[in-house]
């Protein structure tokens, strides 16, 4: 009985490594999060520009009621409200806003045109 648990067991553990490998392959579907409406006063706070922790400098930009972020002079990216003071992109790079503005936060920076070659997960901090 021992020896019938023991193999259900690693037949059980070897069969979720290639389930976990098929998942990195499998292709990502992007679900956008619900948006939150910010009135255009509401994000003078954060246009600016701000040096981060890796040199790179970054600038956020309102056009409208539509907002965006640049990293150095590179390509413009739409930043999407997910609440007054927390922004995401569609590749799935955080921006988070503390201290009226006065300090950034980015995860997932890599994600970013223009980021410098960096690992996955990627956080960086600027304060003005």
């Amino acid at each position: 009985m021992k020896t019938i648990l023991i193999a259900v067991a690693a037949a059980l553990a070897f069969s979720a490594v290639p389930a976990a490998q098929a998942q990195d392959n499998m292709p990502q579907v992007n679900v956008s999060a619900g948006s939150v409406y910010l009135a255009p006063d509401q994000f003078r706070d954060y246009a600016n520009l701000y040096r981060l922790s890796n040199g790179q400098v970054v600038q956020f930009t309102q056009s409208g009621n539509h907002f965006f972020t640049q990293v150095d002079h590179g390509k413009r990216v739409r930043i999407i409200p997910v609440s007054t003071k927390e922004f995401i992109t569609a590749q799935g790079t955080r921006i988070v806003f503390r201290e009226s503005g006065d300090e950034v936060g980015i995860s997932n920076f890599e994600k970013l045109p223009m980021a410098q070659a960096l690992p996955a997960n990627t956080i960086v901090m600027a304060r003005r």
